[in-house]
């Protein structure tokens, strides 16, 4: 009988950095379990076998290099060799930088993110300032929202420390679910929580206070809840007067948002903002827990999401225990990810039109409106793309996306699996699972992991770093790090812990750093704010700098979508909301895998009941989505935790993709991020609309 073996390695179907155990026999996978070293992880989709051995072994695994023989989108491809392939690659980059310079063509990362600092090192070796990324409608408007205010990186909420938690727009237990066993902690141990969400969920249920706003309002009701707090005066206002610039002007302008306007407009009672913000002044310390995009997936999100965070400094609960902090616990310094500077040499895509993401830098172009740059060719033409885990379904109006790159000179796509944004590929390169490589994780609190590889490659896949090198050296250029070889690139990120590679393959369980430091507390009395006025900044003076240009604000002004949006609202009268996360789907990844997939068959949309008797849609009947974008057909699902006026739709399925009904020029003009929170749309039910065009 053969031999079953344990591999400590890291999941591919829910985060590279979520420890598993994979089960091996005969050198093939055969089950994967959450390990036991990260008991965190306990419930989260890794711990399904199932789910794992359907990623893995996908019937839609690319295996081999695959040249394109048909039209672009024909999916007609011919298996080459991989020495076929780094030559056609390296043939057409040099060309295009040769013909139309080193800025036309553009390095995407998607998904995974791991190989994100190696493939920026490749960019930057070629001479292209366009390194671009999925945080171009992910995270980093958030990112930017934050360090217009304070100058540095998002700091969480110190949850082992807080007595009040302001949970801005989040779901744990489907979005996170390993940080569903901590929320309940919070709840045994006394911690007061205010939720903000559009749904009443599991998570807003267990809340002492749920703030059930109307999606995109949140400017509004941050805004509001720092007027009680100023005018009762419950702000720390020693800390204000000395390390907040812009306070007076922002003082004045909160006066506009009193709690019983800002019910108006967000739905949410006075009384329960006026609780909120006294909870949150008075109950301390505070922190906000905040998420990834969905206040900023708005086309006032920046501004909106600046609100929100002002209040930390508010209240006085910066960077001190319990409140939001620089430095939420110890950690060993490593190399590679935030220390990797993008080439700004030339300018970058999107930098015209959203120049705070550049002055606010995050080392990476802004690629929203990517396809108007390949198909307008302004500000320059753009001729290739080197996509790694490019998903089309990313972007708003995906499809537009696809035309786009189909009209490139050169695009070259390295993916796990065959996919639509493949399929318009010139070449495709076939990447490794987690399962099938290795590599070095930098985990929280000063703690390193090495991921084994369980199984050999399939096919002829590879690791991502590893065909970024070959890229590297089959165009002549150079990058120290990258030409120190695989190994040699593990080893220069753990340098500054002060552990070797070979030390940390030989404790699976993970290591702590040898240069540990231990966290502090009210880092800016040591060093000043990163920002122009050395100060936290109520009125941003990055912001203020482009007032006359692109008529952005330094206060957090809110400006209501429903107003500036310009669309017919009587046609459209419902708010359509995409992307609430479902615990068992994770963008468009898993809808390949029929263990997941199953589950919902069709599309769901979700409506509350009186819209559904309103507009003659019953439960499980199929409806038809209507936007000024386009239109999905899906299955009408009654939800009594959404608020009537609701459509909640999620995203990244080729049945029926919710990010199709977004216009692909509704953005926040600060970030570019798509207004996929907010967007407007109407209800037709299937039977009668086709009964209708019979007729």
């Amino acid at each position: 009988m053969s031999e079953t073996k344990v591999v400590k390695t890291s999941c591919s179907t829910c985060g590279p950095c979520c420890q598993v155990d994979a089960y091996v026999r005969d050198g093939k996978l055969i089950s994967v379990e959450g390990s036991r070293n990260t008991p965190q992880q306990s419930g989260s989709l890794c711990a399904k076998g199932a789910a794992a051995l359907q990623y893995v072994y996908n019937k839609e695994r690319i295996l081999y290099p695959m040249k394109r023989i048909g039209k672009k989108g024909e999916g007609k491809f011919e298996r080459i060799t991989w020495e076929e392939a780094y030559d056609m690659i390296a043939e057409n980059l040099l060309r295009i930088r040769e013909e139309y310079g080193a800025k036309s063509t553009v390095f995407y990362v998607g998904y995974p993110k791991w190989f994100r600092p190696a493939l920026l090192r490749l960019s930057n070796a070629y001479g292209s300032p366009n390194f671009c990324t999925e945080s171009s409608t992910c995270f980093q408007a958030a990112a930017l929202a934050w360090r217009s205010v304070y100058g540095n990186e998002i700091c969480p909420a110190d949850l082992q420390n807080a007595k009040t938690i302001l949970m801005w727009s989040s779901n744990l237990y489907h979005s996170n679910t390993p940080m569903s066993r901590m929320y309940q902690g919070l709840k045994k141990r006394g911690v007061k929580v205010i939720n903000v969400d559009p749904r009443h969920t599991v998570t807003a249920h267990e809340a002492d206070i749920h703030l059930q706003l109307i999606p995109g309002t949140d400017g509004a009701l941050a805004l509001s809840m720092a007027n009680v707090i100023i005018d009762e005066n419950l702000y720390d206002r020693e800390f204000v007067e000395k390390y907040v610039y812009g306070f007076e002007e922002y003082k004045e302008y909160v006066k506009q948002f009193p709690p019983e306007r800002a019910e108006k407009i967000t739905g949410v009672p006075a009384e329960k903002i006026i609780l909120a913000a006294r909870t949150f002044a008075s109950n301390g310390p505070a922190g906000i827990m905040f998420s990834a995009s969905p206040v900023v997936h708005n086309i006032n999100g920046v501004q909106n999401y600046r609100a929100v965070f002002m209040l930390s400094a508010l209240t006085g609960n910066y960077d001190v225990e319990g409140g939001n902090r620089s430095q939420p616990g110890p950690f060993s310094p490593a190399n590679e990810f935030h220390k990797v500077r993008r080439l700004d040499t030339e300018e970058a895509i999107g930098q015209q039109d959203f120049p705070v993401w550049f002055d606010l830098s995050c080392d990476e172009a802004q690629c929203t409106k990517l396809a108007d740059y390949i198909l307008e060719e302004k500000p320059y033409p753009i001729k290739a793309v080197f996509g790694m885990g490019l998903n089309h379904r990313m972007w708003p109006q995906p499809s537009y996306l696809l035309e786009a790159l189909a009209k490139l000179d050169f695009y070259v796509d390295v993916d796990i699996f065959m996919s639509e944004s493949a399929k318009v590929a010139d070449l495709i390169l076939p990447a490794c699972t987690s399962y099938e490589r290795e590599e070095v994780h930098v985990l929280r609190g000063g703690r390193f992991f090495f991921s084994n590889r369980a199984i050999e490659p399939l096919g002829e896949s590879k690791n991502d770093i590893e065909i970024i090198m070959e890229v590297l050296k089959r165009m002549g250029l150079h990058d120290e790090v990258l030409e120190r070889g695989y190994e040699g690139y593990m080893q220069y990120i753990l340098e500054p812990s002060g552990l070797t590679l070979e030390e940390l393959k030989a404790h699976p369980e993970g290591m702590n750093g040898r240069n540990i430091f231990m966290p502090k507390t009210k880092t800016y009395e040591e060093q000043s704010f990163h920002t122009p006025s050395g100060k936290i900044e109520f009125c941003s003076q990055v912001l203020e700098k482009y007032k006359d240009s692109h008529g952005y604000s330094g206060l957090p002004e809110y400006k209501d979508y429903r107003e500036i949006s310009n669309i017919d609202q009587e046609k459209y009268p419902m708010i359509l909301n995409t992307g609430s996360r479902k615990p068992q789907f994770f963008h468009a990844r898993v809808y390949r895998m029929p263990w997941l997939a199953g589950l919902e068959e069709e599309p769901l949309v979700e409506i509350h009941p009186e819209d559904g008797q309103k507009y003659g849609i019953d439960n499980g009947s199929l409806v038809k989505v209507i936007s000024p974008a386009g239109e999905v057909t899906g299955v009408a699902a009654y939800h009594v935790g959404g608020q009537p006026g609701t459509v909640h739709l999620y995203h990244g399925s080729a049945k029926g993709d919710a990010n199709e009904l977004i216009d692909k020029d509704y953005v926040d003009p600060i970030s570019g991020f798509p207004g996929y929170k907010s967007y407007f749309c109407r209800l037709e039910n299937v039977a009668i609309a086709d009964a209708g065009e019979l007729g």
